[in-house]
């Protein structure tokens, strides 16, 4: 994938809006910094990440602060800890450490929390220089502060909460009025695909070539180069037709490839193929019966994801969720789910 796509797919979830589901929700954002980063959903939930520097790699630490929209919600703390080829041996718990001061034991497993003493002795750290160390014998791993501050602050601009006493970096004494309330997830209803014929066409095929033709003028060279010619096909490229409705029918075409990602461009066109009524993505994955998928790697180690989903409503696809795993920071298939879009969808097939 090139350097120009990645950064269209990244910029995509980070400011895709969840537009058809309510028209209420919230926008989510994401921000990153240094070694912190922070996911806001369309229900008001942030999430602030925070790992080991590039340096202390052999040793992968992450710390996960989740709060809720809303007046005085609580900030719930979680921590990871990764393992790699140079640190295949893990402790049970770990002793946390502030500037050589102990705050007890942290427990080594997949739900493991800070309490509320540890937390606030964490959040303390978010403004000035401080050594954050998780510890079990020789095994030291080191939470870096850099990012910490610009994170949470932006966390509390997302809520509001700036100038409030429940804020966590710029606290004051003004009302809770004004913050950011919490929103219901969004609900969607999906809708079956009809049962029809599916089409497959050789991309260069007359046929195929007048489809294209119309795709082209959706979208740009650089969001599916394949389309336009400026990628080669692969000799199993087809492009596939799926009618969805009795009046609609999709449309797959390979868009682009890279060393260890690839995305294909799903439109969604009239029964005559003469006219695109939704350019669904160019970066889609995968597919299962009424969703799309968007599963991409960061790096070929797999250590962090992005992703997204789109759903059928019986007119469009609609996003339904946006996340990515966060920093690529060692941890096998990333560290954290930190999402952007959140939608509760029924009517799937189990």
């Amino acid at each position: 994938m090139t350097l120009q796509i990645q950064q269209k797919i990244i910029l995509g979830l980070c400011l895709s809006l969840l537009g058809g589901v309510s028209s209420a929700a919230i926008q989510g954002m994401s921000f990153e910094h240094k070694d912190w980063e922070l996911a806001c959903d369309n229900t008001g939930t942030c999430r602030a990440a925070g790992y080991q520097t590039d340096d202390n790699y052999e040793h992968p630490v992450s710390v996960l602060l989740t709060r809720n929209a809303g007046a005085n919600t609580p900030v719930v703390a979680e921590v990871q800890f990764g393992e790699n080829e140079e640190n295949q041996k893990s402790s049970a718990k770990y002793e946390l450490k502030i500037d050589g001061k102990s705050y007890g034991w942290v427990k080594n497993s997949t739900q493991s929390n800070l309490n509320p003493h540890q937390l606030n002795a964490l959040l303390a750290t978010a403004q000035r220089d401080a050594v954050v160390e998780f510890i079990a014998g020789k095994q030291r791993y080191t939470l870096s502060g850099q990012g910490m501050s610009a994170v949470l602050l932006k966390m509390d601009e997302f809520q509001k909460r700036i100038g409030t006493p429940s804020a966590l970096i710029k606290k004051g004494q003004n009302s809770h009025q004004n913050v950011l309330k919490a929103e219901v997830k969004p609900v969607l209803v999906a809708k079956d695909l009809i049962q029809g014929r599916v089409i497959k066409l050789l991309p260069k095929s007359e046929q195929a070539q007048k489809i294209i033709a119309v795709l082209k003028k959706t979208t740009h060279r650089d969001d599916c180069p394949v389309l336009f010619g400026e990628s080669d096909y692969f000799e199993s490229d087809r492009m596939v037709i799926t009618p969805i409705t009795p009046t609609l029918s999709a449309i797959s075409h390979p868009c682009w490839s890279g060393a260890y990602n690839f995305g294909q461009g799903v439109w969604v066109m009239d029964k005559k193929l003469n006219e695109v009524k939704q350019l669904v993505s160019t970066s889609v994955s995968d597919e299962a019966d009424n969703q799309l998928f968007e599963n991409h790697k960061g790096r070929g180690v797999g250590d962090c994801w992005s992703q997204a989903e789109w759903t059928w409503d019986g007119q469009h696809y609609i996003k339904t969720f946006v996340a990515s795993t966060g920093q690529c920071k060692g941890f096998a298939g990333g560290a954290w789910q930190l999402p952007t879009v959140v939608t509760e969808v029924k009517g799937l097939k189990q």
